[in-house]
């Protein structure tokens, strides 16, 4: 049963920034038009695609999606606050170019938002996909404590769903880059009320463990947003134990580098194998999301 756009329900802005996501897009945007909540707007902005994909996005033809483009390759903390200027909705959703949302996604974060009018914003559990669509684990969503979220960001990101008043009082630094994410949920763990949903309400594309450089990136940005605020937040000592940490995995990506052993370095302890129902359940509500026609394009 769809819940239609009443006055009862909410204007939900959908940010999807978009980078050359390639065949990925499609079942991302399908994802949104699956959405048993249909009181949505799409904000779909390009950041200087090269792959044809801001061509498939102006082929959407609903008067709920807005496709915007101007040339440049911001990056993402400048694009999530982009989206939020232009966000018409109350609510502002995210979600990556290259993932897919379960139908009742927005139905549900939506209705226990509403039902907890003293929560700024909330996020899920989610199942990983690989490249080629196959469900291979799940992420438990569960709530974190202070030194989880520091250690490791502690929420799914791209699952967040909050209030655009929320966004607009903390928007995403760009000083932090591949941990914009972190340093938002570390910056307003003490002041802010994030609720996370249990359920797997999210397909998160796992292309395993970044390579060399990029990891780098994000270390040396971890620290950063632990030396800024973790003191404050978990104390000196285990702040110093988690940059330590951050050192020696940096140090581990260079040796394994040198010795062409990356792919060695593939696990995340969060992850848990699928059971046989959930995969049958995961593999279901993605043949119900690819199935799903999008105006202009079927």
């Amino acid at each position: 049963m769809r819940s239609r756009p009443t006055e009862g329900n909410l204007l939900v802005s959908i940010g999807i920034p978009f980078l050359n996501p390639g065949p990925y897009l499609d079942l991302a945007v399908r994802s949104v038009f699956a959405q048993t909540y249909l009181n949505w707007e799409l904000i779909l902005v390009d950041d200087g695609s090269t792959d044809g994909s801001y061509e498939r996005a102006v082929a959407i033809q609903d008067p709920r999606v807005r496709v915007l483009r101007d040339g440049q390759n911001k990056g993402l903390p400048a694009r999530l606050n982009e989206i939020v200027r232009l966000a018409k909705g109350e609510l502002v959703a995210r979600m990556d170019a290259d993932d897919a949302m379960h139908p009742l996604r927005l139905e549900k974060q939506v209705g226990f938002l509403q039902a907890n009018p003293e929560l700024d914003g909330v996020t899920t559990g989610a199942y990983l996909i690989d490249a080629e669509d196959r469900p291979i684990a799940l992420l438990p969503g569960r709530q974190p404590s202070a030194q989880e979220v520091l250690a490791r960001g502690g929420f799914l990101h791209p699952s967040l769903l909050a209030r655009k008043s929320w966004f607009e009082a903390h928007p995403y630094s760009l000083d932090y880059p591949r941990a914009e994410d972190r340093e938002l949920f570390v910056r307003t763990f003490k002041t802010s009320r994030l609720h996370v949903l249990s359920e797997p309400l999210y397909f998160y594309r796992w292309f395993g463990v970044p390579r060399g450089k990029t990891l780098r990136i994000g270390y040396r940005s971890e620290r950063k947003v632990m030396w800024k605020y973790g003191p404050n937040l978990v104390g000196w000592g285990p702040s110093l134990r988690l940059i330590a940490l951050s050192f020696g995995k940096e140090l581990l990506t260079w040796f394994l580098e040198w010795t062409h052993l990356e792919k060695g370095f593939q696990t995340r302890r969060a992850f848990q194998p699928l059971l046989e129902m959930d995969q049958r359940e995961a593999l279901r509500t993605l043949k119900v999301i690819r199935e799903t026609c999008v105006p202009g394009w079927d």
